[in-house]
């Protein structure tokens, strides 16, 4: 696979509200809070991206889309117009339990399985996945492999982040706050920087890029968190851009628990800033493409 000069890649992960609740330690959300994902976020990334000349991949969360289409399927049709206009849409497991790759193999098949079948039931087909919270092994990437797709983008070879997690659940431990995030998995964020095929599995990797040096992820909490950051990400040979759909959460208005508001760093800067720097970055980098456009896909 060959990245020219510049080349960007996009891809946005719909983790829906009670993924951060979870990290978190804090009550289930509740309905309304449920929607916001799909029904209020997706629709800024497809308005933003199209001002840019921008295509992603979004990541999806089975669980999330399955409640959508029970409850009337705003945001799955918003998918779907997402497709029709260039995007792509990965897999993001189906329950995003953070410990999915200590499941034996048919658990993770048939979970995998399962958010690949909603998003088959939207006239789409992944061709990549991205394990929750990053934390990923052999025995999960077989599963991946079965499943007939071409790449994982799991990859985050960050120990900075890594280091930073573990700090993140210590804390919330001791102030008596259990996080649903996984404490082990330390080999997902070590490795290379740029994708390349793993034999062992028969899948191209992909990973989220990260600055020379302390290795700083090139995730959307940390590149629009900083106008300074952002344009760090502008000056990359290659970037892998991860986004996460609280990127274009807005807390004045969206209606999450206050809670929540506190503790979720994303949201302690206003949308507009992170707005217009999102918008800056890939207008900077003349645009961007999905992942499965890196394979001519």
């Amino acid at each position: 696979m060959a990245l020219t000069s510049k080349a960007t890649l996009l891809s946005v992960d719909l983790d829906d509200v009670a993924c951060y609740h979870g990290i978190h330690g804090l009550a289930a959300p509740t309905a309304a809070a449920k929607r916001i994902v799909l029904e209020r976020c997706l629709p800024r990334f497809l308005e933003l991206f199209g001002e840019v000349a921008s295509r992603a991949t979004f990541f999806v969360v089975g669980r999330d889309l399955e409640r959508d289409l029970g409850a009337g399927g705003r945001g799955a049709a918003l998918l779907q117009q997402a497709v029709l206009d260039g995007h792509e849409l990965g897999n993001h497991s189906y329950g995003h339990d953070y410990d999915l790759s200590r499941f034996v193999g048919r658990e993770i098949y048939a979970d995998l399985r399962r958010c690949d079948d909603l998003i088959r039931s939207l006239g789409a087909r992944a061709q990549g996945f991205r394990a929750p919270g990053y934390t990923h092994n052999r025995r999960l990437l077989e599963q991946v492999a079965a499943l007939g797709y071409r790449y994982d983008s799991s990859l985050l070879p960050s120990p900075t982040y890594y280091l930073a997690k573990l700090s993140m659940i210590a804390l919330k431990g001791l102030r008596g706050h259990r996080s649903t995030s996984m404490v082990g998995g330390a080999r997902s964020f070590f490795g290379r920087n740029r994708p390349f095929f793993r034999g062992d599995v028969g899948l191209w990797e992909v990973p989220i890029s990260v600055l020379p040096g302390l290795r700083l992820p090139m995730v959307g909490t940390f590149v629009l968190g900083s106008e300074r950051a952002t344009r760090a990400a502008a000056a990359l040979n290659f970037l892998h851009l991860e986004l996460h759909a609280l990127d274009l959460a807005d807390p004045e208005s969206d209606g999450f628990d206050e809670a929540l508001i506190r503790r979720q760093p994303e949201l302690k800067t206003p949308l507009k800033i992170r707005r217009e720097r999102l918008k800056w970055l890939l207008a900077e980098r003349g645009g961007a493409a999905t992942l499965a456009g890196a394979f001519g896909g």
